[in-house]
């Protein structure tokens, strides 16, 4: 330990000889630093918005079905199948975990939706208003009215709504085969409109209140297809998961509970593409990092010839005078790495807690049943500075390598003879 200090005093010293260059290459290589965390931690924040935007829209981050309910999707698929299971308890029981912000059921179905001029096919999604709030944000593209609170009321698609030529307070009928093979048809009143940004459902989506949906279709009250949950954090969705499959099993032997990551992959190759891009951002700043100090550190061993051919002359050992120059490096990556890190941390305090939102600019984007916004925020990890600090220095010591083999290799006759 106390040779170790040594020669980190000798590095000290030395990178004090040239204080100009010393300061010039540690700036650069701090800036290095600061751009590598930064950049990383805008495209973290990107991402997690990303993913919060492609599973909070309406998919949620976990999901609960009947095992048999994929792909076909019938009726009588519901949670706990023949047996059934008591939705109060279900949801009493998920939202007792710790990592549970909420959860939220729902009923699913198809049929036909009639106004007095035309008629479309639509996909009929009863929820709980006020649960789904809590755990997607879909309801909050409501253009006009309101989600549908009483009963006998739904929420149309922009542009289904359109197709339909019907508006907010006019009545429309609603068929649906029904799971007991009648055929079901009520009145309903339009209470709202709704856009989601995603063609498809808008198209298409009818939304009532799962009370009325499970009478439409010929359904117990506690007959649900389907149990959203929404998480404090997403990237915890395959734990959590597992440890609700594990504690639901004596509620209901059918069930499966899905994280977003098996159910939404596209999303996983997105989460992905950022962490290869943010690999990309560091091997190429490290890069040019090592260019830098090898560039220093050649300079600096090809002025100390002389010295480095005394010290051999000396006695000095071949690993010592190696263990000089790696000094050098190595304090020089230090003192980059609190350089940056002075750089870095009001910007990336800042961007944590008053992120700057370009949307007004750029717009937004639909990608992936996903609603992007252009909102430059730092996800807030210790990862990505130690990644990067323990990357910078690694980096300057690994660049300092081939001049300290140039240091030991220097010929002490001539050098001392100034040739």
């Amino acid at each position: 330990m106390k040779d170790r200090g040594f020669w980190l005093r000798i590095g000290w010293r030395n990178l004090g000889r040239h204080r100009r260059r010393t300061v010039i290459t540690a700036i650069a290589l701090a800036w290095g630093f600061a751009a590598v965390v930064l950049f990383n931690g805008i495209l973290e924040g990107m991402g997690s918005d990303f993913i919060r935007s492609g599973t909070d829209l309406m998919a949620g981050q976990i999901r609960i079905q009947n095992p048999a309910y994929e792909p076909e999707r019938e009726l009588w698929d519901v949670i706990g199948g023949d047996a059934g299971v008591e939705v109060s308890e279900l949801l009493s029981r998920i939202r007792s975990d710790p990592d549970v912000v909420h959860a939220a059921p729902r009923l699913y179905g198809a049929g036909i939706i009639a106004s007095d001029s035309t008629s479309r096919g639509g996909l009929l999604m009863g929820i709980v208003p006020e649960a789904e709030a809590r755990v997607t944000h879909f309801l909050q593209g409501v253009l006009e009215g309101a989600p549908p609170e009483g009963a006998h009321e739904v929420l149309l698609g922009q542009e289904l709504a359109r197709q339909l030529r019907t508006s907010v307070g006019e009545d429309v009928v609603l068929v649906a085969p029904s799971a007991d093979g009648s055929l079901g048809n009520e009145l309903f009143r339009v209470s709202g409109i709704i856009r989601t940004g995603i063609p498809e459902v808008d198209a298409a989506q009818v939304v009532l209140h799962i009370d009325d949906l499970q009478f439409l279709l010929a359904l117990g009250t506690d007959d649900v297809h389907e149990v959203t949950v929404s998480l404090r954090n997403p990237w915890d969705a395959p734990e959590v998961a597992d440890r609700l499959s594990a504690e639901l099993t004596d509620l209901a032997g059918e069930m499966q509970v899905s994280p977003w990551t098996e159910f939404r992959p596209e999303l996983v190759e997105f989460a992905g593409l950022i962490s290869g891009m943010n690999w990309l951002i560091l091997i190429i700043v490290f890069v040019m990092a090592a260019f830098g100090v090898a560039n220093t550190m050649l300079m600096a061993t090809f002025e100390r010839r002389r010295e480095f051919a005394v010290v051999k002359a000396l006695g000095m050992k071949p690993g010592r005078i190696v263990a000089m120059v790696m000094g050098e490096a190595l304090v020089l990556g230090l003192l980059a790495v609190v350089g940056g890190a002075l750089i870095s941390l009001p910007l990336v305090l800042w961007l944590i807690h008053y992120p700057i939102d370009l949307t007004p600019i750029a717009g937004e984007q639909m990608f992936m049943d996903g609603l992007f916004r252009f909102v430059l925020r730092v996800e807030h990890s210790w990862d990505i500075p130690v990644r990067s600090a323990v990357g910078l220095v690694a980096t300057a010591v690994l660049a300092a390598l081939y001049p300290a083999l140039r240091a030991i290799r220097v010929p002490a006759a001539e050098a001392l003879a100034g040739r």
